[in-house]
């Protein structure tokens, strides 16, 4: 039986490599990427991911921007959300809301185990940033101490 409230909560990321064939670890958004993971008790999720030292808009309009502004910001930013269930092996994700809208309506299968504080995911093959492969994400339960 697979106890959900493992999941519960919200995470921050610590590392997500895709390692090549060799298995050297390749960073999608830079190995200084931040990343928050939050399951809700109600079959919710969010993820959001992104490279740090994204360039700012010169202007104050969040929807507004340069076609340049937009790029730089939109490829160093990886984020979607929905329902979750778990499996076996695996929790899946159903994506609803995506940046990138060819997820809408896709499963995201990631496989897990727990270390700790830590949960770390993998993924089937897949490309992130034209990186291809097995994606290896670790995160660590945020505390409010």
């Amino acid at each position: 039986m697979i106890d959900v409230a493992k999941f519960l909560g919200t995470w921050r990321l610590v590392s997500w490599t895709i390692p090549d064939e060799g298995g050297v670890p390749r960073h999608p958004l830079g190995s200084d990427a931040k990343g928050l993971l939050s399951y809700a008790p109600d079959g919710y999720m969010f993820a959001a991911l992104m490279a740090s030292g994204r360039p700012r808009f010169l202007g104050g309009d969040p929807l507004g921007g340069t076609a340049e502004e937009c790029r730089a910001a939109t490829h160093g930013y990886h984020t979607y959300c929905g329902r979750y269930r778990l499996e076996k092996d695996a929790v899946v994700h159903t994506v609803e809301l995506s940046l990138f809208p060819n997820l809408i309506g896709q499963e995201q299968v990631r496989y897990y185990r727990f270390d700790g504080d830590r949960l770390l995911l993998s993924t089937p093959p897949l490309l992130r940033n034209g990186l291809s492969g097995v994606a290896q994400l670790v995160w660590e339960r945020v505390r409010h101490d």
